[in-house]
């Protein structure tokens, strides 16, 4: 028997022991465990949002998938004594509880490679949270075949009142969880799905089946509602499966949906990645949950203000004060009335009053227990912020959204920052833990009283996009020769300069380029967070220039600010040739990702953001892009920005939403050799080879050779004499020249203008612009 290797790892607060991580667990795709358990920490902080508290059934592989599997629900009696378990059934399991990513990186580590999930959260294990319908086609079903059915599905779902979701299990199947709330047992919410389920299968009879038995379907898709019993479990979402390929049970939008061609798509290569750059798909899940269709109360008459005998509802004196700081003949805020049904709702507002700041409210005995946070929600674990907890106030401000008149109590603009349900996790003594479930936001938060009405505010769980720590991408535009026209567009100016991502940090500022170059140290003048900005925490994308007299970018000087060194040249830069940050768009902002807003409303908050009289400005938009356009050509200017209004941010994309409209063509190529000079060019070169970077291959674009003074052909010279050569490029297109050229490696890019693209995918009449070091 093979010697055991181990060592030990710290995951948070945690020590966990790891074992033969070389274990090859997947022969055909040659993964380890290694990568098992580096899967499930990356996905971990996703994951946990919808397996969080739930009892756990595993299904361990510890000989890889080739070997023997089983299924495991008792904890083993060696497990660490931080390992939460409930015991549920007739069988008195001891379920392990899904709780954070330590477990996860325990589970991996045991080659639990699929985490099944049960249907409820603690302590409310009888009462199942989601409504599943697992689609299961037979043996060899094709997987475009079952997406109509799903759709079909999702309509009926949709005229009952559910939100349905949807993931594929990994397998061949799908798996579409309607969020419900928890108040009904497993028998009542199984008996609603059938009323469901029996009436879509007999409109389908030749497509769908709710026949168990697999000689009984005909090759039909089974619905299967039959999980939804106590003790049954479906693959949590982004689990992992044990199957060839290392599938992943992955969650989609509906539109993202009708593109699969194979579940295979989704793996551990790939999940993670999908994650990241497109967010979760069943972000704020909890915040739609309604009750089931067939308990849900029928429409009433308004009922008088009156609070309803045996449960807690607001009494006067609960709206007291804040009736008393308000005048509703002036201030559009709500007066209050009696709900009618006692909820778990919760709303964060941003207040732009005397001082900016955000007001958590949470739903609780019929009215919104309120706490005035100055610096908003805490991004990450161990930032704590002040919560000042105010008066009380009506059930109907969790949807209110406007401006509070001048001269009344907290006079200014009221918008809602994040709006759905959340649970309270863990009571503790002068505190508790809760989770919030929006589309805005998805977390774990503690809140602690300190004294009187202060209290200590802080983020439990990690998220899955550090925005202000990991490396971002930018969004990218597509490029147009004309300006699209219709009511859905802004426009602004495409400013000719450095594009970076700045990161404010209680008050700190870091900046970036686009291909993640920290470039802070050479823009002193823009170190200035605090006196620049109304938040504590963002992440903006914007573009640096330097202006002339008339206000002009000159992108030269802003690349002799990017290239100049030495602390004391760069502070005399500063005020000889000043940079300028035009800000544009902003991905995060205080607590919350804004990357699924609509680009309208993250224009409104960034123009609410920014402190006048400062370097930083804000990149404004007109609704004229023609007459922005001329401006632009009269001007001399570079071109214009056309910007879909309703557009969410895509980082790391290039994308028609956004789209360049320059006054002549241009793309950013790179150098991939040079022909030999004549004459006055003896000493330099001829023309330039260029290629354009398409996805992961070159495509060649010919030869540049005007556009050049002398000083800028010996500064290209003494770049490219740093180049490797190679004997040949590898790209598409026949080149130019062969035998006389000196090739080079691709490493060096440039801005070239062009005509249009030749039949042969030339460019016509290349024009050399400049070299692009900051790319």
């Amino acid at each position: 028997m093979a010697k055991r290797k181990s060592q030990w790892a710290q995951v948070g607060k945690r020590e966990v022991e790891l074992s033969n991580l070389e274990k090859v667990l997947f022969p055909e795709d040659h993964v380890v465990k290694a990568e098992i358990i580096e899967y499930y920490l990356k996905i971990a902080p996703t994951l946990l949002n919808y397996a969080n508290g739930r009892a756990l059934t595993l299904i361990r592989y510890p000989d890889g998938i080739t070997g023997e599997s089983f299924y495991q629900k008792n904890r083993p009696e060696w497990a660490p004594q931080w390992i939460e378990f409930v015991t549920l059934g007739k069988e008195k399991k001891d379920y392990i509880i899904a709780t954070e990513p330590a477990l996860l990186v325990w589970l991996a580590n045991l080659a639990s490679l699929e985490l099944h999930q049960l249907h409820s959260r603690k302590p409310s294990y009888d009462l199942p949270d989601y409504m599943v319908f697992d689609l299961d086609p037979p043996e060899g079903y094709s997987f475009p075949k079952l997406i109509p059915i799903a759709l079909s599905l999702r309509t009926v779902l949709e005229s009952y009142g559910y939100t349905p979701f949807v993931k594929t299990t990994g397998g061949k199947g799908l798996h579409i969880c309607c969020p419900i709330e928890a108040t009904h047992d497993f028998h009542t919410v199984f008996e609603a799905a059938q009323d469901i389920a029996k009436p879509f299968v007999e409109k389908y009879p030749n497509d769908v089946t709710l026949q168990i038995k697999k000689d009984a379907r005909k090759g039909r898709v089974l619905v299967d509602i039959f999980r939804i019993r106590s003790g049954q479990s479906i693959v949590s979402a982004y689990s992992l499966r044990g199957r060839n390929g290392a599938p992943v049970s992955m969650p989609l939008t509906w539109d993202e949906l009708e593109q699969v061609k194979s579940p295979l798509e989704f793996n551990i290569h790939t999940a993670v990645e999908k994650v990241m750059r497109d967010g979760d798909a069943w972000q704020g899940f909890d915040a739609y949950a309604v009750p089931i269709h067939t308990h849900r109360p029928k429409p009433t008459a308004k009922k008088k203000n009156i609070n309803p005998a045996g449960t807690k509802h607001k009494s006067p004196e609960q709206l007291e004060t804040y009736t008393k700081k308000r005048d509703f003949t002036k201030t559009p805020e709500p007066a209050g009335a009696t709900p009618d049904v006692v909820g778990s709702k919760f709303v964060v507002h941003r207040h732009h009053a005397s001082r900016l700041h955000y007001d958590l409210r949470l739903e609780k005995d019929g009215v919104l227990k309120s706490w005035a946070v100055p610096k908003g929600l805490p991004p990450y674990p161990g930032v704590k912020r002040l919560a000042v907890q105010t008066e009380d106030h009506p059930l109907e401000y969790l949807t209110f959204d406007g401006a509070i008149p001048k001269g009344q109590y907290g006079a200014g603009d009221m918008w809602i920052y994040a709006l759905g349900k959340y649970q309270i996790t863990k009571d503790k003594k002068d505190g508790f833990y809760f989770r919030l479930n929006s589309k805005e936001v998805n977390g774990e938060y503690r809140i602690h009283k300190m004294k009187e009405k202060e209290w200590l505010l802080e983020r439990v769980d990690q998220p899955q996009v550090d925005y202000l720590h990991q490396d971002i991408e930018p969004m990218l535009a597509d490029q147009d020769a004309v300006v699209p026209k219709g009511e859905g567009y802004l426009y602004e100016i495409k400013w000719d300069g450095i594009r970076a991502l700045v990161t404010l940090e209680d008050g700190h500022i870091k900046i970036k380029t686009r291909n993640q170059r920290d470039v802070t140290a050479q823009f002193p003048e823009l170190q200035i967070g605090e006196k620049a900005f109304r938040a504590t925490n963002a992440l903006f994308d914007a573009e640096i220039v330097c202006l002339d007299p008339s206000g002009k970018p000159i992108f030269k000087r802003v690349i002799n600010r990017l290239m100049s060194t030495g602390e004391t040249n760069i502070q005399k830069l500063t005020k000889s040739n000043p940079a300028f940050c035009y800000i544009f768009d902003c991905l995060y902002l205080d607590g919350r990702s804004l990357v699924n807003e609509p680009l309208i409303r993250r224009k409104e908050w960034l123009a609410d953001t920014i402190r006048p009289e400062t370097p930083y400005r804000v990149s404004e938009h007109v609704d004229d892009g023609p007459s922005l356009l001329e401006a632009a050509r009269e001007h001399n200017l570079e071109g214009i920005m056309a910007k879909r209004a309703d557009s969410k941010y895509m980082p790391g994309r290039r994308t028609d939403l956004w789209l360049k409209v320059k006054i002549r063509e241009s793309a950013e190529a790179v150098i991939i050799g040079y022909t030999p000079g004549k004459g006055n060019r003896g000493q330099t070169f001829g023309a330039l080879h260029i290629a354009e970077r398409i996805g992961k291959e070159l495509h060649y674009r010919g030869k540049v050779g005007t556009g050049f003074d002398d000083a800028t052909m010996k500064e290209i010279s003494e770049v490219l004499k740093k180049v490797e050569t190679t004997p040949k490029p590898d790209v598409i297109g026949k080149l130019l020249d062969e035998k006389i050229s000196t090739w080079l490696e691709p490493v060096t890019i440039v801005e070239i203008s062009y005509s249009k693209l030749t039949p042969d995918n030339m460019f016509r009449e290349p024009v050399f612009i400049r070299l692009r070091p900051d790319l």
